[in-house]
């Protein structure tokens, strides 16, 4: 049987209507079952990231589990290994991770280093892995040049192969459908491209069909700049850190992995803008 976490979230939900296309039944996890949507074919249980009975419960009767990783929080990786922890002792063998492009524990992107340690974990506790590293997403970089007509950063001349959510989805979906032919694989979720954020902008710049600017900041002008969200420490150095993982050159690369699972090549972002 095939678990699920992250279904009411943007990835899980569209992997949640793949798996039921292809009438698979899953079961559904989700800390707020209410806002699970209703598939005939899928059971939602509640779960939260802990280790508790009720969660151990939860996990029962899954062989292969869907793991999205927690939401951001200076405690993400406790959270993770609890998790973990949890579907060890309900019997989970198999465990696909969304992890991040380039994981490594001293990574420059901060959070990059949540998802090293939970890699580390897996393998740990024994787990049958598959672990999908997926690079930044083109959706957010397009969702930011849409809402403030800019994209500024300490990323320099660094180049990014943003990858489109939709695509990793679809990995997903496949990769759950005949989860044995991906036993104890890395697979790195890359677009076909490699762009610099001038690149980016200019791309969406003639979509949009207005100009968009990509502003080039020092570290110290974008923790400056940032102070107009509320936020914590751990926020700031993670959102600075998206860009200068850019311009150290962590988050280049081109995989063909999503075109060895699907089959088709990964959509660059022209036709991502195409299908919007």
């Amino acid at each position: 049987m095939i678990g699920m976490t992250g279904v009411t979230g943007k990835l899980g939900s569209y992997v949640a209507d793949l798996i039921d296309q292809k009438g698979i039944a899953s079961i559904h996890l989700a800390r707020s079952p209410e806002r699970a949507k209703v598939y005939a074919s899928a059971e939602i249980r509640r779960m939260s990231y802990t280790n508790t009975p009720e969660v151990v419960e939860a996990l029962k009767s899954i062989d292969t589990l869907l793991m999205v990783s927690a939401r951001e929080n200076p405690e993400r990786v406790k959270e993770h290994k609890e998790f973990l922890d949890a579907a060890k002792l309900a019997g989970v063998q198999h465990i696909v991770y969304t992890s991040f492009y380039g994981a490594d524990e001293k990574a420059t992107f901060t959070l990059s280093r949540d998802h090293a340690q939970t890699e580390a974990y897996i393998k740990e506790l024994g787990f049958t892995y598959t672990f999908l590293r997926d690079n930044f997403y083109a959706d957010f970089f397009v969702d930011m040049c849409r809402e403030y007509g800019e994209i500024k950063g300490p990323a320099g001349n660094g180049k990014v192969s943003i990858v489109v959510r939709s695509d990793v989805s679809e990995v997903v979906a496949k990769i759950l459908e005949n989860p044995k032919k991906w036993e104890n694989q890395t697979l790195n979720m890359t677009g076909p491209e490699e762009l610099t954020m001038n690149e980016i902008v200019k791309i969406v710049s003639e979509y949009f069909g207005k100009e968009i600017k990509y502003i080039d900041e020092t570290v110290e002008e974008a923790y400056e700049s940032r102070k107009i969200w509320k936020a914590e420490q751990w926020e700031y150095d993670s959102w600075v850190s998206t860009y200068t993982a850019i311009a150290q050159g962590e988050q280049s690369g081109i995989s063909n992995d999503i075109e060895k699972v699907l089959g088709r090549k990964a959509t660059s972002l022209s036709e991502y803008l195409e299908k919007l």
